[in-house]
């Protein structure tokens, strides 16, 4: 349930750059100064890493941008040190700037960046408390799931694609090496997120010549014109080439630096068992987020949402005690997910402003990572060519395929697909894309996920004991993870939390283990929807009579990805 994107960009920038833009022969206007750094900008963030780059443009040589190398980027505690020093820059130029000189959408545009540049510096002063990893967000469940859908529309596609394949091996060796120095500080994680990351890795090249990649690249040349028999036969033999000597082996190199590191964690409670933790904890968390509340008053909302879904699901199953069993026999209006996405397209117009039709593809994930992915994702189209959708599903088991209802409209309408479409056709500068508000993205589309049991044709009480209870089951997830990460649950105290929520202890720890591997990873979704639905109150005691539900929606995506804080201001201002 995840809106599956590239990895987050640092943002660093020449500091010689910035500085000719106060200086020389031709006084520039602010908003002037303003558009050449946010251009500027993003031409530095988009090269750094090719395969960021392909998913944002589809045509960067209208950015232009040409002649890029094939690059991954780098991982060092060298490079993180270095872009500090350039984000430090960078923000002393930016607050140069006298910002009631610029209009109204600059502003915005300069306060989302001026806060997220902050939270970085702020964030560099714990380098060994990041990490790439992890089992269900690192960037080795990610990699497979993008290289496969590297889009391949040309020629150049096909030699930027495997180009890029030859780099996988020296990136992850970066990351490896970063995972020593990490051991070698005493910061490197407990043996169980180890395992469960090598495990991975492991299903991933366990049939290295059978590998998903080469014959998905195969199936995918077979149906691009422009190719002779000769080319098509060599392009395979390259990928099948590139696989079996680049990414293959960083996956071996993966698992055997792991390996070699099992035993040398120091530390064996979440982050604030780390000097500094609690702070480092809270600075991701309001970054995630784009929420300012302190980690209390995140808690504080967390219990009193979770309070309120409680007493809902008590009161309405007082009313009616078969509810429970209702849930376990009900039929949403379809269990298939395009008829799904068409049902709620045409549902959701009475609430939802309306956007012109785009394509998109339903795709199942590939057994070899079905055991390690979400039940769907969606995945971001280029922000300058967003008629092309992908949605995946995965169809391990586990997941209950008969109640994907709700999770269609978390990920495609009117969720994640819908959201980005209607904030691409506002053509806001491609800045505002690098800028990564999670839980505004997250906190929709868990609120929109809500607002479709509305949607489902049940009755009422039934749809709102099941809203109760997904609102619920978030919190109590966002509430363990502050309690792991920030007050320093073990393992027993988090089992003794959900006894009275799962059927076993070892579901319990389960839900330890993968909250310990990935801090922060749950509160964008809770903390996102809280934040909204406050939002929407607000708006209801300025708006009185003439609010309504269409108008707020409308109102919130035309913000776009931004801080709560600041759409809370505009929100007032626009009373």
């Amino acid at each position: 349930m995840k809106r599956l994107s590239t990895k987050i960009i640092s943002f660093c920038l020449v500091l010689c750059f910035t500085l000719s833009l106060f200086s020389g022969c031709t006084k520039k206007t602010e908003q002037e100064q303003f558009d050449k750094i946010i251009d500027n900008i993003f031409e530095e963030q988009v090269t750094k890493d090719s395969l960021s780059l392909h998913y944002l443009l589809a045509h960067p040589e209208n950015y232009n941008i040409k002649n890029i190398k094939a690059t991954l980027g780098t991982y060092s505690t060298k490079q993180m040190k270095k872009d500090l020093v350039d984000t430090e820059n960078l923000l002393s130029s930016l607050e140069q700037l006298d910002t009631s000189k610029l209009d109204t959408e600059s502003q915005l545009t300069y306060n989302i960046l001026t806060t997220s540049l902050k939270n970085s510096l702020d964030r560099g002063n714990y380098l060994y408390l990041s990490d790439e990893l992890g089992p269900a967000t690192g960037l080795q469940a990610q990699l497979p799931i993008l290289l496969a859908e590297y889009d391949i529309s040309t020629k150049a596609d096909i030699k930027n694609y495997l180009d890029l394949l030859l780099c996988v091996d020296d990136y992850f060796q970066q990351i490896c090496d970063y995972e020593i120095e990490k051991s070698q500080q005493g910061y490197f994680m407990v043996d169980e997120v180890a395992d469960s990351i090598i495990s991975q890795c492991k299903d991933f090249i366990k049939n290295p010549e059978q590998n998903y990649l080469i014959t998905y690249f195969n199936e995918k040349l077979k149906n691009f014109e422009g190719l002779t028999d000769k080319e098509r036969i060599l392009c395979e033999e390259k990928n099948r080439d590139a696989i079996l000597t680049s990414v293959i082996p960083a996956y071996e190199n993966l698992i055997q630096t792991l390996s070699s590191l099992k035993g040398t964690s120091k530390n064996k409670k979440g982050l604030c068992g780390f000097s500094g933790g609690k702070e480092y904890y809270q600075l991701i968390v309001q970054s995630s987020t784009g929420s300012s509340k302190t980690v209390e008053e995140m808690k504080h909302s967390l219990k009193s949402t979770l309070n309120g879904c409680f007493a809902m699901l008590t009161s309405l199953s007082i009313q009616d005690p078969t509810l429970y069993d209702q849930y376990q026999s009900m039929t949403f209006p379809s269990q298939e997910p395009i008829e799904i996405m068409e049902y709620l397209m045409a549902a959701m117009q009475n609430d939802f402003p309306s956007i012109d039709s785009v394509n998109y593809n339903v795709k199942y994930v590939h057994e070899s990572l079905q055991e390690h992915l979400s039940p769907a994702m969606y995945i971001v189209p280029p922000i300058d060519d967003c008629t092309e959708n992908n949605i995946y599903i995965n169809n391990n088991p586990v997941y209950d395929m008969t109640k994907i209802f709700p999770t269609i409209a978390h990920e495609g309408y009117p969720g994640h697909l819908y959201q980005n479409v209607y904030f691409n056709h506002l053509n806001k500068h491609p800045i505002r894309s690098v800028l990564n508000v999670k839980g505004y993205d997250e906190g929709w589309a868990t609120y929109v996920e809500y607002y479709s049991y509305g949607l489902a044709n049940i009755n009422e009480n039934l749809a709102r004991f099941l809203q109760s209870n997904m609102i619920a089951v978030h919190c109590l997830y966002s509430l363990t993870d502050i309690g792991i990460h920030y007050e320093g649950w073990s393992k027993e105290k988090t089992i003794e939390f959900w006894r009275n929520y799962v059927a076993s202890d070892e579901d319990a720890e389960s839900i330890y283990y993968a909250i310990l591997a990935e801090p922060g990873v749950y509160l964008p979704y809770s903390i996102g929807y809280i934040e909204i639905m406050e939002l929407k109150e607000l708006a209801k005691q300025i708006q009185g009579d003439k609010f309504t539900l269409k108008g707020f929606h409308q109102f919130f995506l035309d913000c776009g990805p931004t801080p709560f804080d600041l759409i809370r201001t505009k929100l007032k201002e626009n009373k």
